[in-house]
């Protein structure tokens, strides 16, 4: 049995949710220079990712 095998549905989607906000500010802290040239692009991909997971997978848990 794997690691995702073990968890609870609404863990893995919590860990879904938080995971683009982690990525960005660890790409902030570390590789600033890199963030500032492609900041958009790379909020909009992480705005992309968290509205799929509440739109799409939200509605399950309710």
């Amino acid at each position: 049995m794997n690691f995702l095998d073990a968890l609870d549905a609404r863990t893995i989607v919590a860990l879904g949710l938080i995971l683009p906000i982690l990525l960005t500010a660890i790409l902030f802290y570390f590789a600033r220079d890199f963030f500032r040239r492609f900041w958009l692009p790379i909020l909009l991909v992480v705005g992309a990712l968290e509205w799929f997971l509440i739109v799409q997978v939200g509605p399950l848990f309710l």
